[in-house]
């Protein structure tokens, strides 16, 4: 928190060897010279002054980016909020933005309120409510306010780390599936080039008879069908495995 006389006029600013300047560190939601609040004429008037990210009273933006806006009149208990949030994509980094609620006094140290909250008026506007309905002052508003962002931005990092798992889950998935696709190519060869062998060891032999040869060549070969479509069903199988654990997964 700080204390601003009436006299002071305070500038919102990154810049740090500025008269009158509420310094803030330097933040990626806010411009150099963001914005400006003054005392003027028993009133509370606060200007954006061309910011990119905005500011804001109550949650109304007081102008367009780079844009500056008209003087506005500011209460206490109102909600003030310089900038919004921004995420770095590439780091996965959000930059929160500013907000406050602000007490003001004038230099008879009386509080300015709200005209619809303040005198007569506003209570006769409280009496009129039905009984039994409870009444929330700014305070527990701007508690609430804070409550809703935090549980936003932790509910924006988990959907991060989720698309993160998700992202990390789908390139396993393809590794797994060219790892078991390599081996089974692997396995292809490795039989092709047995049954070859198997072929030359049986013609390299002095064997009688002609019809002998051939049947063996085509035992051989049976074999080797036989051991690709084992493999195929196999293959089938994992495929199947796989995608019925993904469905039960979604």
């Amino acid at each position: 928190s700080r204390n601003v006389e009436p006299s002071d006029r305070v500038v919102i600013s990154t810049i740090d060897h500025l008269p009158n300047v509420a310094f803030i560190q330097e933040l990626k939601v806010l411009s150099r010279n963001h914005a400006i609040l003054w005392y003027e004429e028993g009133a509370f008037l606060l200007k954006d002054t061309k910011s990119s990210n905005g500011t804001f009273v109550n949650s109304e933006r007081l102008s367009k980016s780079a844009e500056e806006s008209s003087p506005r009149q500011i209460f206490s208990g109102d909600i003030i909020q310089f900038g919004v949030d921004i995420i770095e994509n590439a780091n996965k980094v959000t930059h929160g933005c500013i907000v406050a609620m602000v007490r003001l006094f004038d230099a008879k140290g009386d509080e300015v309120c709200a005209p619809e909250v303040s005198g007569s008026t506003g209570l006769r506007e409280f009496e009129q409510l039905p009984i039994g309905v409870p009444l929330i002052n700014t305070h527990q508003l701007f508690q609430l306010h804070q409550y809703i962002r935090e549980a936003a931005h932790r509910e924006h990092i988990l959907e991060q780390k989720l698309a993160m798992l998700e992202s990390i889950l789908s390139t396993t998935e393809q590794a797994t599936e060219s790892s078991w696709q390599a081996l089974i190519n692997e396995d292809r060869l490795l039989s092709r080039i047995e049954m070859l062998e198997g072929q030359l060891a049986l013609y390299s032999k002095s064997v009688s008879s002609d019809k002998i040869r051939e049947e063996m060549s085509q035992l051989l070969a049976d074999k080797n069908k036989f051991e690709t479509l084992a493999k195929d069903s196999l293959r089938r199988s994992l495929e199947e495995k796989n995608e019925a654990l993904q469905r039960l997964a979604d």
